[in-house]
């Protein structure tokens, strides 16, 4: 155990002395810095939602594509699931509850998967280039990755709250 400790802290001052040693050799601005003149992006090359989505890797793009499939699948089996709660037929509804589920379970996961790989392969281009680009050209994969959070939030929430409001009906049918 002690010679772990010896190594392990033998590491950490053999990295400390590098991160002093590339410290050293950085440059330090002297003097008044300029501050920089900020202008608004004309609207004809504004990124938009439409532009993240027809910007995004193809594979991105199955994933949203699949979330918004989802999004619309769960209300659309809310709606015609409505409708068999006061005629008996349980095994439709145990149907419809279980797809309900299934987007529910798969919805935030997914889209945290694709923000991952999104996240992954700009952070892979961004190691890959110098001088290092700035937060106007890593902007749009970080709108992609949030894109992809957002629409698995969205049809998590929106099965939930069809999956909770079919039971409520069911319950008070059966009452």
């Amino acid at each position: 155990m002690r010679t772990l400790g010896r190594s392990v802290g033998l590491g950490c001052a053999a990295a400390m002395t590098a991160g002093a040693a590339v410290a050293m050799e950085a440059k330090y601005v002297t003097g008044p810095v300029e501050t920089p003149v900020y202008t608004v992006v004309p609207v004809a090359d504004r990124l938009t939602v439409g532009g993240v989505f027809l910007n995004a890797s193809p594979e991105i793009k199955l994933i949203l594509v699949l979330l918004a499939i989802g999004i619309v699948a769960s209300v659309v089996v809310w709606l015609l699931s409505l409708g068999k709660v006061g005629k008996a037929d349980a095994k439709g509804l145990a149907g419809a509850l279980g797809r309900l589920r299934i987007v529910r379970s798969a919805g935030v996961p997914l889209g945290c998967l694709a923000a991952a790989y999104v996240m992954f392969s700009s952070f892979l281009a961004i190691s890959n280039v110098r001088p290092a680009p700035t937060l106007t050209v890593v902007a749009p994969g970080l709108a992609e990755a949030a894109l992809a959070i957002m629409l698995g939030l969205l049809a998590t929430t929106i099965a939930v709250v069809c999956e909770r409001h079919l039971e409520g009906r069911i319950r008070r049918a059966a009452a």
